[in-house]
């Protein structure tokens, strides 16, 4: 099976490199006085919608910051089986037009949540150092993050 690429785009996403990752354009730099506020908003943004009615993420936006990068993780694992999914089904069907746009969709979605969670790590990193300079210990991001 071949990845067909949208019109312009390359064939296929590229992996995202860490040295590729950008900082958030509408976060502050770690150590600003609107760095925590600033990441707070950016992250409920990208969160379903319901988790801004949740104080703790509020309280402590290193958590926030966890829950967003693996609710991303979902995301790709998701368009990866809805990808692989509507080309088993295709294969041998007559195509219509839709379904190379389809296939298209699934490509730059996937792309999007893994530049997106790249992003995310950096101000998950960012915060967990600010985090600790309180002597917070984070034993639930270590488990997590395989540490």
């Amino acid at each position: 099976m071949t990845n067909i690429p949208a019109s312009g785009a390359d064939p296929a996403p590229r992996p995202v490199r860490p040295s590729s990752i950008r900082w958030p354009g509408s976060v502050h730099r770690p150590g600003s006085a609107e760095f925590e506020r600033s990441a707070t908003d950016w992250l409920f943004d990208l969160a379903p919608a319901r988790w801004r009615h949740e104080q703790v993420f509020h309280r402590n936006p290193l958590e926030l910051a966890c829950m967003v990068r693996l609710h991303l993780d979902a995301e790709i694992l998701v368009m990866q089986a809805g990808l692989k999914a509507l080309r088993t089904a295709l294969l041998g069907a007559p195509r219509r037009a839709d379904d190379t746009e389809t296939i298209e969709a699934y490509i730059r979605e996937q792309a999007w949540a893994k530049a997106v969670r790249g992003q995310v790590r950096l101000v998950e990193d960012a915060l967990h150092l600010s985090a600790g300079r309180t002597g917070r210990k984070r034993v639930a991001w270590r488990i997590v993050n395989g540490l």
